[in-house]
């Protein structure tokens, strides 16, 4: 490799780096969360464009750099379009699914996010639930995050219940 190849491959990881940091700066930190669907794919995409073009000096800089520009336009407005619109945000986002109902398991509302039952017990663990019995109401998240709201018996005191009792 000659010193003028090295020297474009650091010139494009320069331009690489600063073009998503710059993307992020605009579009806001919740990419880097990757809160929804339509981040996760755009970060996806743009990480693969920004990478290839930090090291891939067979292909024209001008060209990754035209499609970074067009990747990035159409994540910003996807946001854009999300943050105005309850009924776009749903579409573009998802919305969070209920798993657990009233202590009942939703069988079917599971199925249609293709949620096996070991993940719903990984979730549950990683919250300290070994038990479903302990669960009042559990949603899957847009991210893929379990919340979940323990039955009256087993959630933790709080000092108001005790002074209450008195």
């Amino acid at each position: 490799m000659s010193m003028l190849h090295t020297i474009e491959i650091i010139i494009r990881s320069f331009v690489a780096f600063l073009w998503l940091w710059g993307f992020i700066k605009l579009i806001g930190k919740q990419i880097i969360n990757q809160n929804t669907n339509h981040l996760f794919v755009l970060s996806t995409i743009l990480g693969t464009i920004a990478g290839n073009m930090a090291f891939n000096i067979n292909i024209n800089f001008i060209y990754f750099l035209l499609s970074l520009f067009i990747m990035s336009v159409i994540g910003y407005l996807l946001t854009l379009i999300s943050l105005k619109s309850n009924k776009a945000r749903k579409w573009i986002s998802g919305e969070p699914t209920i798993i657990i109902k009233d202590g009942n398991l939703l069988d079917q509302n599971m199925k249609k996010c293709k949620y096996t039952l070991d993940s719903l017990e990984q979730g549950l663990r990683s919250k300290d639930i070994f038990d479903l019995k302990e669960v009042e109401y559990a949603v899957l998240e847009t991210n893929g995050t379990l919340s979940v709201l323990k039955k009256l018996d087993y959630r933790n005191v709080m000092k108001k219940d005790l002074i209450a009792d008195l």
